[in-house]
């Protein structure tokens, strides 16, 4: 540095401590440069450090004005940003707001073998054990038909307030819902939601039908669980996402898809709570154990939609009715209202039981190491005080049943032979997806070229039990074994191959017997 320099910088700092002023910016000097100035390298490479950190300074305030200008609760216009992560979003650039579109389809064929006599008429109201000389389960058909079809947003906005909506197609003429809540979430005190919702029994059915390894879930979730209810939710998730907490005071619909629901103290409340003590390797190992508890009363007999329960005095009491299809659907129908042809009837059935109400407890379990995975559930239900609405199999309708109790369980594995493991999500304690490492087609990879992907691929096997008898009601059971192959074309296309064995064991005169099933289900979601 030169005479001139060093005099000139000390003039600065001396004028600085005398009178309280700033030292020239680093635009300025580069301007006295430019202007005639003392010039060296150093000189000149300080100013331009200095130019570019008073640029980067400039623009971090005013992207830091910019968030303040969409803080919670500011109204007026809010600049969002789109992108696609398995669905399409819309976000502020705080996530402030943050909503997506989405939605699914699946597309189904099913083949049956079906003995005979297993082709007659299926049980009333009354179920088994009030069956006709020959009841079976009705005619099993071949068929195509679309399991789901369904359109959904959720979101957030303003920071803290949460939604989602979800619209049932595949109904024909008749739409339903399954999501419709609205509610205020917290990273600290958690999440309140308010409408129709999930109820937290069980991993199957808080799990999403997107991630099934099967075509189905089990018949323990088809008779003894409740998948949707109108009422207050409540969230939390603990000790780094290790524990989740879940409960929620709600109405039973027996249906679970229309949006209302009615009858004078009619309600039930929900709890679920789960374990990780084992997620490592992003979730490539993961031992989860939990369980829920349910206590319900019946439902008034004249709100079940459709038709009640087909007695006049039944209409006027609480009931409650257990029932349960094989692994693989036929057809899809709100009730017994087939709008689609095929064949939506139970193999096992209580029929309507009067009763002060019941109580369920699940235990459940899910491990992942790499590849493999374990899922199992059981669940147990206890009723208070029932009674057999239509009688049948000596017992007269009316008459005291006790405090019967029903049960049943799955147990399921799988191996993705390509490698991947299966997603866990963290915030619900529950299975997710799939991620797919190379994708079905010609792809190209980091390296710029194109690879051939083969997609990824599952084989399960799982077998369910349930069974609805005990003291005098005969409901029956059914022993279930499933074989399947799963292809993930990426992370929204997938093709599932599955094998039924479907043994239905019933008191006379009901049909017991056998059917087999093989199944396609093509699905895209996003």
């Amino acid at each position: 540095m030169g005479r001139s320099s060093l005099l000139a910088a000390i003039f600065v700092s001396i004028a600085t401590a005398a009178f309280g002023q700033e030292p020239p910016s680093g635009a300025d000097r580069l301007n006295a440069v430019v202007n005639g100035g003392p010039v060296d390298a150093a000189a000149v490479r300080s100013i331009v450090e200095d130019v570019l950190q008073e640029r980067d300074a400039k623009k971090k305030a005013e992207d830091t004005q910019k968030e303040k200008s969409l803080v919670v609760g500011t109204s007026g216009a809010v600049p969002l940003r789109s992108y696609w992560d398995n669905g399409l979003w819309f976000a502020s650039p705080s996530n402030d707001w943050k909503i997506h579109l989405g939605g699914r389809f699946q597309a189904q064929h099913v083949w049956w073998a079906q003995p005979l006599d297993l082709r007659g008429p299926p049980a009333g109201p009354g179920g088994i054990q009030a069956s006709r000389p020959g009841d079976g389960v009705g005619p099993l058909d071949d068929g195509f038909f679309f399991r789901r079809v369904r359109l959904r947003s959720d979101g957030v906005g303003y920071g803290h307030i949460e939604y989602a909506f979800e619209v049932n197609f595949e109904q024909l003429n008749l739409i339903t819902f399954d999501h419709l809540w609205v509610g205020v979430t917290d990273s600290q005190w958690g999440s309140f939601r308010f409408g129709l919702h999930k109820i937290p029994q069980g991993m199957e059915m808080i799990g999403s039908d997107y991630h099934l390894t099967m075509l189905e879930r089990s018949p323990l979730s088809d008779s003894l669980f409740t998948l949707f209810g109108q009422g207050l939710f409540y969230q939390n998730e603990f000790f780094n996402k290790n524990v989740v907490f879940q409960t929620m005071f709600h109405r039973i619909q027996p249906i679970q898809a229309f949006a209302g629901d009615f009858g004078n103290g009619n309600y039930a409340e929900t709890t679920r709570l789960t374990w990780t003590p084992i997620y490592a390797d992003e979730g490539a190992k993961v031992l989860h154990v939990g369980g829920s508890a349910q206590w319900r009363t019946g439902d008034v007999g004249r709100t079940i939609q459709p038709g009640g329960t087909g007695s006049t005095y039944g209409d006027t009491q609480d009931v409650i009715r257990y029932r349960a299809r094989p692994n693989m659907r036929d057809s899809v129908g709100v009730g017994s209202i087939n709008l689609v042809g095929g064949n939506a009837n139970r193999f096992v059935d209580t029929g309507f039981l009067l009763t002060d109400g019941a109580v369920t407890l699940s235990p459940e379990f899910l491990l992942i190491h790499g590849p493999f995975s374990i899922q199992s559930e059981a669940g147990f239900t206890r009723m208070n005080r029932s009674q057999s609405l239509y009688g049948g199999n000596g017992v007269a309708p009316g008459q005291d049943a006790g405090n019967p109790t029903f049960w049943g369980g799955y147990t399921e594995v799988s191996y993705i032979l390509t490698g991947e493991h299966r997603g866990y999500d963290r915030r619900y304690g529950m299975y997710d997806r799939i991620k797919v490492k190379n994708n079905f087609g010609y792809v190209r990879s980091d390296d710029g070229c194109r690879h051939w992907g083969w997609g990824a691929w599952q084989v399960a096997y799982r077998h369910s039990y349930l069974d609805l008898s005990d003291t005098d009601v005969n409901g029956g059971q059914l022993s279930q074994h499933e074989a399947g192959l799963n292809w993930f074309l990426n992370d929204n296309t997938k093709v599932q191959f599955m094998y039924l064995n479907a043994h239905r064991n019933v008191i006379n005169p009901a049909v017991s017997g056998t059917v087999h099933g093989f199944g396609i289900l093509a699905q895209w979601y996003f």
